[in-house]
């Protein structure tokens, strides 16, 4: 029974498909693909800020809040999606263009990512989400 869930997760992500920006092919994002920065001192040491980021729960096309704050350094993004649509988070901003994996029904592994103080996007890169609204700022000081 194990094998069928597997199977079927798998099957429903291939089928859910991922795009977005101009800048990115139309495909899924993999942990592969969804890189994260070179761990610095502070995550090493396990003091990286943490900053959660939700889809909405009910499945409309957004993300719970649309204007976050962060402090510059090491962030670990924490993504949650309990809807039934397949959702991601990208940040990009300031020389930085980083992808959770897609998610249906569950929290992504946390991405890591070194920020600069300043001002970056985030949004949701699967399909038109972004251009339905599933989109926010994220300040980082």
């Amino acid at each position: 029974m194990r094998w069928f869930v597997v199977l079927a997760a798998a099957a429903a992500l291939a089928f859910a498909g991922c795009g977005g920006d101009d800048n990115k092919s139309a495909s899924t994002p993999t942990a592969t693909d969804t890189a994260t920065e070179t761990p610095t001192e502070a995550a090493a040491s396990g003091s990286a800020s943490k900053l959660a980021i939700a889809a909405d729960p009910g499945g409309a096309k957004k993300f719970t809040e649309s204007n976050l704050t962060a402090t510059a350094g090491s962030v670990e993004i924490d993504f949650s999606n309990e809807s039934q649509l397949p959702h991601a988070v990208e940040i990009e901003g300031n020389g930085i263009e980083k992808t959770t994996e897609t998610v249906t029904g569950q929290d992504a592994p946390p991405l890591t990512v070194d920020l600069k103080p300043g001002t970056y996007e985030f949004y949701c890169p699967v399909g038109d989400h972004r251009a339905e609204g599933m989109e926010g700022k994220l300040v980082v000081k």
